[in-house]
């Protein structure tokens, strides 16, 4: 049966049973112009598979906006960056609100397939996809709703257009139920995280409001959900593991070295497993499903423990930085680099800069057109860096997610292009893995690129921070500062801040706890990674406080320089065979901007100063007193004329040739002579110019 449904304060309209009826739940959902399909597919799995095997797909139809692929196929390929980010916002949203023991397979596609350049389709592609996952079989324990928040002329903007968010300084998403939020990303200009909390607390007012309108949409929809199917017994090895594991068991796990802590905690797994031996071969219970149960409720028995010794798993006290060092310069071949190790976590980073034809050139659906892109900060997570051997393959998801993460941080510290007009590509690479790869990425990335003279505006560091929850007695939290990998996994949140002295320029925030935190828990949170994050940049202090003030001898010299307008035929020539010409034989890389700015980049040496003089001469800026080294193109009765650059020559007069070889200069000099002459005048009216050869 067809249904609609509208919520005028958003503007939003949906249809539901027309569209996708052979998925488990389809929703048309629209606001203005801009419309998203989102379908959600559920099956049963063969095999258990250790975690729940949710996949999600937003896609961008070109069409949407009138427009048809670049590229040989003129198709949509494999997923771009933007979608696969926005991917992930939905998966962060939706993944913790599905039961625990919950397996089954689900699928979330939501595809953009119309958009109007005001209501941008990404927040609209998690709205959809938790309403379809609201009004299907699927268990899911939500609905969501998802807020934008930006900053215009110093007041928050909930409703922000696309227009909107690209003046904003602060571009902030929001996702989370009716009780509280639960994912958050975005970067900002050093905003206070007292500010922050102002937008996240504004946000949820809205997303309540979308709730709202969700469930009363699957009241009428009426869908009753399926039951999960418990066929592993899974309450009864629980209470068997957590028999098991003992004070004295689980202190043992209480290892300060990853190593020794995995080893450990191997052990003690292996021991169960001897124990109950017998019931685990009667029942026929995988191996996969056993170590679920297990490394799930050790990790309750830890977070007791943990509160009972008042002290982490690695022995660190609760705001406890690990050691930290950096070096710079150690890649002595790069243009800027630096290693940054925290603990059992290393980044080595490096810097390349390189001209305007190395920007990144992206085609969207929003923009007319191609998004340029003149920083670039990629992140590679080798299967060595824990310990493991597996293929390597290109960037996955999570390297795209943590890379943006780091570069978004460096949004509003970037020196303007006028100012420093190189592409500047940033390539994190993780050594070593122990959690928060992705803070190290961000100081790592500060410090190469200060070592290779790019001018930031300031320092930025990160961290990534903790939440536990007691379950025995009274309601007690704990914030655990510069979490490892191992609490990454047993924590009710987990956030990433980055920031500078001044304020915080990206933040990450991935929330389980499904009751809603109180604001006075994230303000205590915020705090802790403020001075935490603060004590990290210290340390990096330590090494450099500034960029260099000089780039390295291997970075290509970039020179601008202004030239009329009217002259800008005159450099590209017919077809662009000028241009051409002086790109080829100065192995240089020219711009030219349409009101006359040319931008040359090259190799320190001849090349770009041949290029720069071939430039100035063909556009008129010919001084008296330059210095060319000319051919001799044609012999006259009066004097030679020598061709300063191709395209432009000069008269040297008789007169003006040395005395000794005057009277006999047509029979001395011979065409295609290099002569060194120099500028006596130039007529700007006529573009003549009067030589005498220098000896």
């Amino acid at each position: 049966m067809e249904k609609k449904f509208k919520l005028d304060s958003f503007g939003y309209e949906v249809e539901i049973g027309k569209f996708a009826r052979q998925a488990d739940a389809a929703v048309w959902f629209k606001q203005g112009g801009t419309v998203v399909l989102a379908t959600v597919v559920s099956a049963p799995t063969e095999e258990f598979p250790g975690f729940l095997p949710l996949t999600v797909d937003y896609r961008e139809q070109f069409s949407a906006a009138g427009k048809i692929p670049g590229g040989y196929f003129k198709r949509e390929g494999r997923s771009t960056d933007r979608e696969i980010l926005l991917s992930r916002n939905i998966d962060r949203a939706c993944r913790p609100l599905f039961p625990a023991n919950y397996f089954n397979q689900v699928q979330i596609i939501s595809t953009c397939y119309s958009v109007d350049k005001k209501y941008v389709p990404g927040p609209l592609g998690l709205l959809a996809a938790s309403l379809a996952l609201t009004i299907s079989k699927i268990p899911f324990l939500g609905p969501v709703g998802i807020i934008e928040v930006g900053r215009l002329d110093g007041k928050w903007v909930t409703d922000m257009s696309y227009e909107d968010g690209l003046k904003s300084d602060v571009r902030l998403t929001f996702a989370g139920t009716y009780e509280g939020i639960n994912m958050v990303e975005g970067s900002s200009n050093e905003i206070s995280e007292i500010e922050f909390l102002d937008a996240m607390f504004l946000a949820h007012e809205k997303i309540k409001e979308q709730i709202t309108w969700q469930k009363q949409i699957a009241q009428e929809v009426g869908q009753p959900k399926e039951e999960v199917q418990d066929k592993y017994n899974w309450t009864t090895w629980q209470e068997r593991i957590d028999a098991f594991s003992t004070d004295e068991r689980v202190r043992g796990v209480y290892k300060a070295d990853k190593i020794e802590r995995n080893a450990a905690l191997e052990e003690m797994q292996k021991a169960f497993a001897v124990q109950y031996a017998k019931e685990i071969e009667e029942q026929k219970i995988p191996t996969k499903v056993l170590d679920y149960i297990f490394d799930d409720t050790i990790k309750v028995k830890l977070t007791e423990l943990i509160f009972t010794l008042n002290k982490r798993v690695d022995d660190r006290a609760f705001d406890q930085i690990r050691q930290i060092s950096t070096e710079v310069g150690l890649l002595p071949c790069t243009h800027g680099s630096a290693l940054f190790t925290r603990g059992r976590t290393q980044a080595l980073v490096s810097v390349t800069l390189g001209s305007g034809e190395d920007e990144q050139r992206i085609e969207t659906i929003m923009s007319d057109d191609s998004v340029n892109g003149n920083f670039m900060l990629h992140y590679n997570f080798p299967p060595f860096s824990v310990g493991e051997a597996r293929p390597l393959r290109g960037a996955g998801r999570r390297e795209i997610g943590h890379g943006y993460l780091a570069l978004s941080a460096f949004k509003y510290m970037l020196p303007e292009k006028t100012e420093f007009p190189y592409t500047i590509r940033v390539v994190a690479d993780m050594l070593e893995s122990d959690g928060s790869t992705s803070m190290a990425t961000a100081c790592g990335s500060t410090m190469a690129l200060m070592q290779a003279g790019v001018p930031i505006k300031k320092m930025v560091s990160g961290i990534a921070m903790g939440l536990l929850k007691s379950k025995s007695g009274n309601e007690r939290f704990t914030i655990l500062s510069d979490i490892s990998g191992f609490e990454d996994a047993f924590g009710l949140m987990d956030f990433k801040v980055v920031g500078t002295q001044s304020g915080i320029t990206a933040i990450q925030m991935d929330i389980k706890y499904k009751g809603g935190l109180a604001r006075e828990i994230f303000e205590h949170a915020l705090e802790q990674a403020k001075r935490g994050r603060l004590h990290i940049l210290g340390e990096m202090q330590k090494v450099m406080t500034k960029p260099n003030e000089k780039l390295s001898d291997l970075v290509p010299k970039f020179v601008t320089m202004k030239v009329p307008v009217d002259k800008i035929g005159a450099i590209i020539g017919t077809g662009g065979k000028t241009i051409k010409e002086i790109i080829e034989k100065t192995k240089t890389t020219i711009d030219i901007e349409p009101d006359g700015l040319v931008k040359i980049f090259g190799q320190p040496g001849p090349g770009i100063d041949v290029a720069i003089n071939w430039i100035r001469t063909l556009s008129g800026q010919i001084d008296t007193g330059m210095i060319y080294e000319g051919k001799v193109r044609r012999i006259a009765e009066f004097g030679l004329f020598v061709e300063l650059v191709p395209g432009k020559d000069g008269l040297v007069h008789v007169s003006h040739i040395p005395q000794q070889y005057q009277r006999n200069f047509a029979t001395h000099y011979k065409m295609d002579d290099v002569l060194k002459v120099q500028v006596l005048e130039y007529d700007d009216a006529t573009g003549r110019v009067r030589l005498k050869i220098v000896e």
